[in-house]
This record gives structure tokens, C-alpha cells and sequence, in this order.
């Protein structure tokens, strides 16, 4: 079954009233339906778009999205 890997958006309040704008990454079965996610993976949405490019482009399998994602932020 094929993986889509999408961008996510959460909101983090930090220090009481400032928020904080994050993406993640969700992973999507051919059906739509989200199978896994990795929140707040950056603040940095073209980082984040560029990991779900590598993603999608190399059809990583669920159980190595984690994997990706870690190996990625500490490159």
C-alpha cells in the first residue's frame, strides 16, 4: 500500500502567551487515512517540506519514517 508523507502545522505556547508556529510530518495511506506522524519535527517549514520530499520521493515505508526524519534533523 502506498505512503503519502504530508505537512502538519501545530501551535506551541512557550512563556506563557507567546506562540510558536511548528510543522510536522503525517503519513497517509492511499486511502487518505493518516497511519503515523512526527509533530513538531521543525519551525522551519522549508526544512520540513524538504524531508517530505525525500520522503515521498524515495517511498520510504512507515516503519523507516522515524528513522528518516531523526537521521535528517541531525544531519
Amino acid at each position: 500500500m502506498e505512503t503519502v508523507y504530508a505537512i502538519s502545522q501545530n501551535a506551541v505556547v512557550i512563556e506563557g502567551s507567546n506562540i510558536l508556529l511548528t510543522y510536522g510530518i503525517v503519513a497517509k495511506n492511499s486511502k487518505g487515512e493518516k497511519i503515523s506522524e512526527f509533530c513538531d519535527v521543525s519551525v522551519n517549514r522549508e526544512f520540513t517540506e524538504r524531508v517530505i520530499n525525500l520522503l515521498n520521493k524515495c517511498e520510504i515505508e512507515p516503519c523507516h519514517f522515524y528513522d528518516v526524519v531523526l537521521d535528517e534533523l541531525n544531519r
